[in-house]
């Protein structure tokens, strides 16, 4: 099989129909869809009775980490466990694909020899405007960070990314992804594919980001809240554990002084 789709979701009823739909609906064949759901409550029965019939793999159990970040990685291990895709496409419960992606992935697979990529997203906002990630206002786009802070690996969220099975067993095994509790699994694999194997971006739309008020990263992209400088320090560390070895440069040691200070708060 060429591709497994792996679903998490927790309480997306609202968006998980759409985001399901978009993967029965894809122009290519040869995938399965897997669903690992740990919302209070189970999707309603007319919805169960319908993932049956299309043979999806639907798995709901409880939650079991409090913490968002690991909850959504336990799901994506059990789907790596439980699928049989070469490739795994990876899906937030309220995003959704474009019907023609695995198509244009299995196009650019023939092309180039890919271990880790990530498409550009569209997102799709409450008034269903759309607007390319890249025009997106962020700390990134902060003069100061941009001459003083490190650049990491430009990250578009977990929807967007495709990886090979044996990179993210890899991954799994090597990165003790449990342990970095602030970092989202886009955020580690981005690094770990960056440091240890070559990172594909893929430059046309073929997925769509909801943004709405419970996505999980837009506390970490304001340089005044906390969480900023949490998430930060522990990505230098991660960065530092992937690469065997330890980077004292500016950005490390503000944002070291600025965590210990913070964290005594």
């Amino acid at each position: 099989m060429k591709f497994s789709i792996i679903i998490n979701t927790h309480n997306q009823e609202k968006f998980i129909y759409k985001s399901i739909n978009s993967c029965l609906k894809q122009k290519f064949s040869d995938y399965e869809i897997l669903v690992f759901d740990t919302s209070e409550k189970k999707l309603n029965y007319k919805f169960r009775k319908f993932i049956k019939r299309k043979k999806i793999k639907y798995f709901h159990s409880k939650i079991k980490f409090t913490h968002p970040e690991k909850n959504q990685m336990y799901k994506i291990y059990r789907g790596l466990k439980k699928s049989k895709g070469e490739f795994l496409c990876l899906l937030d419960g309220d995003d959704y694909f474009s019907l023609q992606k695995l198509k244009k992935l299995n196009g650019l697979l023939k092309q180039k020899k890919i271990s880790f990529n990530q498409d550009k997203p569209i997102l799709v906002r409450t008034n269903l405007k759309k607007k390319e990630i890249t025009k997106n206002k962020n700390y990134k786009n902060n003069p100061f960070f941009k001459l003083f802070f490190n650049e990491w690996p430009q990250i578009y969220g977990t929807s967007s990314i495709l990886i090979k099975r044996k990179i993210l067993k890899n991954f799994f095994y090597r990165a003790k992804p449990f342990k970095w509790k602030y970092l989202a699994i886009d955020v580690q694999l981005a690094i770990f594919c960056y440091l240890n194997f070559n990172i594909e971006n893929y430059e046309e739309k073929i997925t769509y980001k909801n943004l709405h008020q419970n996505n999980l990263g837009d506390n970490y992209l304001n340089l005044l809240k906390k969480i900023f400088w949490l998430r930060r320090y522990m990505q230098h560390k991660y960065f530092f554990f992937i690469k065997k070895e330890t980077i004292f440069n500016f950005d490390y040691v503000l944002t070291s002084i600025i965590y210990f200070f913070l964290k005594n708060l």
